[in-house]
């Protein structure tokens, strides 16, 4: 089922007013030549701003949205005919909608508003759209908008959010319809808006998804209760369960975060939500660098608190570039005593045993002639320290290239500084076939919240190493979602 959580809402109502013209579309406005074309037709726009006081009916999570993403401070009524074309559109100013809140927005949220109609047909159907803190000449067709930024700026600016009718398996966006009678020259008998012939509320829904920083549950290692592990893996996790006193997350980043979207949510069909094509993804996940080394860490957002942080974002669904969160988690082990840089916590893994000095693992593969090339343990740290030490002037390499170089050359994972990196698709909960989620969706007017509950062994050297069954760190992911649409996503890291 397509998104299932009715999230902002926007209620065109008026006093009940009867029919006598039929409302098929095959009726819309502009089609029958008997239709006399009139003025001074009225309308009661009245605009529940998307509060998060009714949920969509799937479910029972609810979070309310702040002000600053619910208010609605302008917007754009359209009336549409039967050939596609805007019989009648009014902009409502931020002025004219100041003035109209009945009572103050952030109380009730209601805003009431007159509108005069002109140029439409008596008896005739159209089709009504309400965009809210943006423009567009008809964002009901395959319009799209584009992020002037990673997070969807400037369609997320606060008390700005950009919303507009909810098109999904609960409501039809294009569903709305109004009919005008010569009742409704009557500012006393204004036109209502139907949904299947009942008066109805138009459903607005913002266009973006909201993404917040992870909760960091876990802060240790703890031991596999799994039974899909190789006796390998196994052993690697129970060398971390005792080596490792506690992790602590430091910092997080969200890849491949798209830069469009369509103003009205887009399906394939029932389940397959459709997103625009010609995307340019921000921060995509190559650029966090390879295997070996670490690429554009100004990326990454410190942590502060669970969920404090947030991020808005465009809904995506690519199999090939989804969503992505890294957490970075810094590494205290048990016991430094001898380390090679207890200092700062740089320790090693090889052969998917930890280490906390050359000396250590030269002990342990004492009888393998020419390991590492034949340096000594004392070379290897003079190299690495070498390696971490920043350097200046022409044709000065990095730490981090230096460091990649370092763990290509003797094939072994460094966590400089005891730095550890997972990483997580972020995955809707709600939007299922035959029972099976469908993976790497995210939808707008959702909230995503990762919540980290197990880590079953350190993670990777740098955010793109290896992840598979050979690496030995993986995500177990919940994820939960709320209205907005909260998705609540618990990881075991290092699984």
């Amino acid at each position: 089922m397509k998104k299932m959580n009715l999230l902002a809402m926007s209620l065109v109502s008026a006093a009940a007013l009867s029919f006598s013209s039929c409302s098929s579309n095959d009726d819309l406005g502009g089609g029958a030549g008997t239709q006399s074309q009139v003025k001074g037709f009225y309308m009661t726009l009245a605009v529940q701003t998307p509060t998060s006081n009714e949920t969509r009916t799937a479910q029972s999570n609810e979070t309310n949205a702040t002000a600053a993403e619910s208010d609605v401070t302008s917007g754009t009524l359209y009336l549409v005919n039967a050939k596609g074309e805007v019989a009648f559109s009014k902009n409502i100013s931020k002025a004219e909608w100041q003035e109209s809140k009945i009572p103050t927005q952030g109380q009730t949220g209601k805003t009431q508003i007159q509108i005069q109609v002109e140029k439409v047909a008596a008896g005739a159907t159209y089709k009504v759209y309400f965009l809210a803190n943006t423009t567009d000449s008809k964002p009901w067709e395959n319009n799209i908008i584009t992020a002037t930024s990673k997070f969807a700026e400037p369609y997320v600016t606060a008390n700005n959010f950009a919303m507009f009718n909810q098109n999904d398996a609960t409501v039809d966006g294009n569903g709305y319809t109004v009919v005008f009678t010569d009742a409704n020259k009557e500012i006393k008998t204004p036109a209502q808006v139907k949904y299947n012939s009942k008066t109805s509320a138009i459903k607005i829904e913002r266009i973006a998804a909201r993404i917040d920083e992870p909760n960091p549950a876990s802060k240790k290692i703890t031991a596999y209760a799994g039974t899909n592990a190789t006796e390998a893996e196994k052993r690697a996790m129970e060398d971390a369960l005792k080596k490792v006193q506690g992790l602590e997350l430091t910092r997080y980043a969200i890849s491949n975060l798209a830069n469009k979207s369509y103003i009205m949510q887009k399906w394939t069909d029932a389940t397959t939500l459709t997103i625009p094509s010609g995307i340019t993804y921000w921060n995509p996940a190559g650029e966090f660098g390879s295997e070996n080394k670490f690429e554009n860490a100004d990326r990454f957002t410190t942590a502060t608190a669970a969920f404090a942080h947030k991020d808005y974002v465009f809904e995506n669904n690519s199999s090939t570039s989804p969503s992505t969160m890294y957490f970075e988690y810094k590494v205290t082990l048990k016991d430094m005593t001898g380390a090679d840089f207890p200092e700062d916590g740089t320790f090693y893994r090889y052969n998917n045993v930890i280490y906390k000095s050359f000396a250590d693992i030269l002990s342990a593969y004492k009888d393998v002639q020419g390991l590492f090339q034949g340096q000594t343990a004392e070379q290897l740290k003079t190299e690495l320290e070498n390696a971490k030490k920043v350097e200046t002037g022409e044709g000065a390499k990095d730490v981090e290239t230096k460091l990649a170089d370092f763990r290509a050359k003797y094939d072994i994972e460094v966590f400089n500084e005891g730095k550890t990196y997972y990483k997580q698709v972020i995955q809707d909960q709600y939007l299922k076939k035959d029972d099976q989620l469908i993976p790497n969706v995210i939808q707008r007017n959702s909230i995503y919240q990762l919540t980290v509950n197990n880590i079953f062994n350190i993670g990777a050297q740098v955010p793109n190493g290896e992840i598979d069954k050979t690496a030995l760190f993986y995500l177990d992911v919940t994820v939960s979602v709320n209205p907005w649409v909260l998705n609540s996503q618990d990881v075991n890291l290092g699984e």
